[in-house]
């Protein structure tokens, strides 16, 4: 099965930069297994496909996985029990188990917004309007907590800027040019320390090429909308 198979079979049409991507072979992350990241990472990390050293993802590139993900969410007896009004199409995951969705059903001129959908809770969220906005939002979180154990760091910081650049490089083609240049800018900084508080007034330290807060400012001037970080209850209960 391809993504036109896909397309037809659940009557939706991808974006023209996702079908791109999927063109240029940038979906692809290697075959998985355990000798994934000793063999296969070296080489993708000199090219690095779609979010490689994103933010806790995990890109599909079988559209298999994503075919198994629509029948699940409208079985009857999944347990996220989705009302049939929103229309999701997964195309990646995190550690975690929570998936990443165009969400066809807010659709607007043909932007096709991405909502965050977590595995054990009610609420999804819309995180971005279009694709290219995800894309340049996954970028930025990524760098906001930097630690050994981040797979963009390896050994020395210079290791990390490599990746990172070897990425914006990459990715640059699914960019507009003012985003462009605002990672050029922050890539170009060094890892500094801060203080960040959530919602529960706490507060926590970190390490990155730029904070939390310095974050949701630029998301909020450069890719805001109505809709961004809306979070509804996605349930047949909640809309019945």
């Amino acid at each position: 099965m391809n993504i036109s198979t896909l397309e037809q079979k659940y009557n939706f049409k991808y974006p023209e930069i996702y079908r791109q991507l999927s063109k240029n072979n940038m979906l692809d992350w290697g075959e998985s297994g355990s000798n994934w990241y000793r063999t296969t990472f070296p080489e993708l990390k000199k090219n690095p496909p779609l979010l490689l050293f994103g933010y806790d993802i995990e890109i599909w590139n079988n559209p298999q996985f994503v075919e198994a993900s629509i029948d699940e969410m409208s079985d009857e007896e999944d347990y996220r029990n989705i009302h049939s009004g929103y229309q999701f199409v997964p195309f990646a995951k995190n550690g975690a188990g929570d998936l990443y969705a165009f969400q066809f059903d807010l659709q607007n001129d043909g932007e096709v917004p991405v909502t965050f959908i977590p595995h054990d809770d009610e609420e999804a969220e819309v995180v971005a309007k279009n694709f290219q906005d995800f894309i340049f939002r996954q970028l930025l979180e990524a760098i906001t907590e930097i630690d050994e154990d981040s797979m963009f760091y390896e050994d020395e910081e210079e290791d990390m800027k490599q990746n990172l650049f070897n990425q914006l490089k990459t990715h640059e083609p699914y960019l507009s040019s003012r985003q462009i240049e605002i990672l050029q800018d922050i890539y170009q900084r060094d890892i500094f320390e801060y203080t960040y508080k959530v919602p529960n007034g706490h507060t926590f330290e970190a390490e990155g090429l730029v904070t939390f807060d310095e974050v949701e400012k630029i998301l909020n001037d450069e890719i805001g909308f109505e809709l961004l970080n809306k979070k509804f209850n996605y349930t047949k209960t909640w809309n019945s």
